[in-house]
């Protein structure tokens, strides 16, 4: 069995965090259907799932012919107030039949997609994670952006940027191991692109969204912050004072940072791997002390031309 998904994040279109009940307002995308809560150690809420149907060729490395039928389960999460994801996932699983059945059957079974096709796991897990979508192929993306685009939109918002930042993306797939610990595989694509391969023991290949979820949220608060630095280094060679930037980012981001607070006990070992390599909470670290080091040193710069100014009276 193949799990695949991809994940969105970025910051909300609001000038102020929200808060909880505003949170739960604004993910409340089907009527009678309660938001997820979790308030301890930070607050994290996820949306109703919203299926998808499709009918569509899947992406496959090396090529094969592949059509998968069935349903894609998305939601919304949105952490601390502030950071929203879009999370788009399908359960793959050889179809029974070689040809497709009454819908029916397909809208039956929540996030699952039946593959008619010789190809095996192997070479729809490297297709999904490799292939650039060309809009005839299953596109979990498109489904997350369109997602994430609809809660940007709602009226609870005040579509106002806090700050400056950029959307990531992170392409997973999860694949069954039998008898082995679990193991992940990152990826850094490029700027906003990461590639995420996990191999898990059957009982938790289902908690591997929320890991993945996890992980792209602490992808995105690194490159965020990395790109409060540069703004700041910019502003200082035009002669502009980085102040407002590097403390709107310490303020809305710095206590968010908690790896694996959200993810299922099981998978929190993967952590582990990635504070080896590539380092996340090292990189975090050394990004949090220079935004705070230049925000003294402006401090001090500051108080000292006040201090010369008042001397001169």
């Amino acid at each position: 069995m193949l799990i695949v998904g991809e994940v969105r994040t970025s910051l909300l279109r609001t000038s102020s965090r929200l808060g909880r009940a505003e949170v739960v307002d604004l993910l409340g995308l089907k009527p009678g259907q309660r938001v997820l809560v979790t308030d301890r150690p930070v607050n994290r809420s996820v949306s109703p799932d919203v299926m998808v149907g499709v009918d569509c060729r899947l992406a496959t490395e090396p090529l094969t012919r592949a059509r998968g039928i069935g349903t894609v389960a998305a939601h919304a999460v949105v952490t601390g107030g502030l950071v929203l994801q879009s999370s788009a996932k399908a359960r793959l699983e050889k179809a029974a039949a070689n040809h497709r059945l009454a819908w029916a059957h397909y809208a039956s079974q929540r996030g699952v997609v039946e593959v008619i096709s010789r190809a095996d796991v192997p070479q729809l897990a490297r297709g999904h994670r490799t292939v650039v979508p060309d809009g005839a192929v299953l596109d979990l993306g498109a489904v997350s952006e369109y997602l994430i685009g609809n809660v940007q939109r709602r009226p609870q918002l005040d579509h106002q940027i806090a700050m400056r930042s950029r959307s990531t993306r992170v392409r997973w797939t999860a694949t069954v191991a039998e008898g082995a610990d679990p193991a992940v595989r990152l990826h850094v694509d490029d700027d906003v692109r990461r590639t995420v391969e996990l191999s898990l023991p059957p009982a938790l290949l289902e908690t591997a969204e929320r890991f993945c979820e996890d992980l792209a949220l602490h992808d995105w608060l690194i490159t965020t912050l990395a790109g409060a630095i540069d703004q700041a280094d910019r502003d200082m060679a035009l002669g502009v004072d980085p102040i407002k930037t590097l403390t709107s980012a310490v303020e809305r981001l710095v206590h968010l940072w908690m790896p694996g607070a959200h993810v299922d006990l099981p998978l929190r070992s993967l952590w582990a791997a990635l504070e080896t390599s590539p380092g996340f909470s090292l990189q975090w670290n050394a990004q949090v002390a220079r935004i705070r080091d230049l925000i003294a040193v402006r401090t001090l710069e500051a108080l000292e031309r006040v201090g010369q100014h008042d001397a001169s009276w």
